[in-house]
């Protein structure tokens, strides 16, 4: 039986590749606090940075035979990066999931806003907009003048005022998620109190 804690890494991935479990007990035993680490500095939580790594090592137990490593600790650390990035992708879609599910939540809850509040709401909102994109949007949502009438009045081309338009559409709509998402939350805070 070969002694492999004083081998090199080529000796190791030639013992791994014939499936010698010494060559991998030596591998794993040389390598796994470092990659730990690495994967602790990416990922921020221990629990989560242990099953990365010991599903790396797995990987690497069970595709010994079809793998070619030329660099075993670069190689490991590739591996490491990418399982960090594959959890933190799904952890990512998670949380989106989570945030959709609550805002069609709140989309059914009835809020009691009446015109003058959301006036007033929109109003302090475009405030805050470029003055063409705020006058166009203006004019053409909330006193109805045609796009072409209000890109005339402007001097501007109809399809330039649809653009400001669709813009200053899609902030609102990122606004009001985000103050969605504050309400549930808020609201979650002072139901438990």
């Amino acid at each position: 039986m070969i002694t492999y804690t004083h081998c090199d890494d080529q000796g190791l991935l030639v013992g791994l590749e014939k499936g010698d479990e010494g060559a991998f007990t030596a591998i794993y035993k040389r390598y796994w606090k470092p990659m730990y680490f690495l994967a602790c500095k990416r990922i921020q939580q221990e629990e989560e940075a242990r099953e990365i790594i010991q599903e790396v090592f797995y990987t690497l137990w069970s595709k010994r035979a079809i793998l070619k490593i030329d660099n075993l600790q670069g190689y490991l650390a590739s591996m490491v990066r990418y399982a960090v990035y594959r959890a933190l992708s799904k952890e990512k879609r998670k949380k989106e999931y989570l945030l959709k599910e609550r805002s069609k939540e709140t989309n059914t809850i009835p809020i009691d806003i009446d015109n003058k509040q959301l006036l007033d709401l929109l109003n302090n909102y475009t405030e805050k907009l470029p003055e063409k994109y705020r006058i166009v949007f203006l004019h053409h949502k909330l006193l109805d003048e045609p796009i072409e009438s209000v890109a005339h009045k402007m001097g501007i081309s109809p399809r330039t005022a649809e653009g400001y338009v669709a813009r200053v559409m899609s902030l609102i709509r990122t606004y009001y998620q985000k103050v969605s998402v504050l309400i549930i939350v808020l609201s979650e805070v002072f139901l438990k109190k």
